[in-house]
């Protein structure tokens, strides 16, 4: 089934068993010094995919606001772009530190700056993170 339409998604596997990769990759990487991180659009792409969270076994899909496949509308996404498994940003908690934003009901965003381009769906250990307002 081609990408760009609403029925498509990349499912996950291990040892012949459907995988989330929100719930069953876990977030510290092999050592416990790394984040595992899932990335969900590749760097020099326009759809904006995302762990599907109301699906089973939470897939990667486009998403879909007002009936619609969402795409980045200022070009190309200039970077890797995805989450960190096992996490989950609560709409209900305001956050004083980034201005009183609330979460978005979605695993935690992660940008990966850098050259080199993430598939759809892999993951990779992250080291360095930062947040900011």
């Amino acid at each position: 089934m081609p990408m760009f339409n609403e029925e498509w998604k990349m499912s996950f596997s291990a040892q012949e068993k459907p995988v989330s990769p929100w719930h069953d990759v876990p977030l510290l990487a092999t050592g416990g010094q790394t984040f595992n991180y899932v990335n969900e659009i590749p760097i020099a792409t326009r759809a904006k995919m995302e762990i599907a969270t109301k699906l089973e076994n939470n897939p990667i899909k486009q998403d879909i606001k007002k009936g619609k496949l969402r795409f980045f509308t200022y070009g190309d996404i200039p970077f890797n772009y995805g989450c960190l498994p096992q996490t989950w940003e609560d709409p209900a908690v305001a956050v004083p530190e980034c201005g009183n934003a609330a979460g978005d009901n979605d695993p935690l965003d992660v940008v990966v700056l850098g050259d080199e381009r993430l598939e759809m769906g892999e993951m990779v250990p992250s080291g360095h993170s930062a947040l900011w307002p």
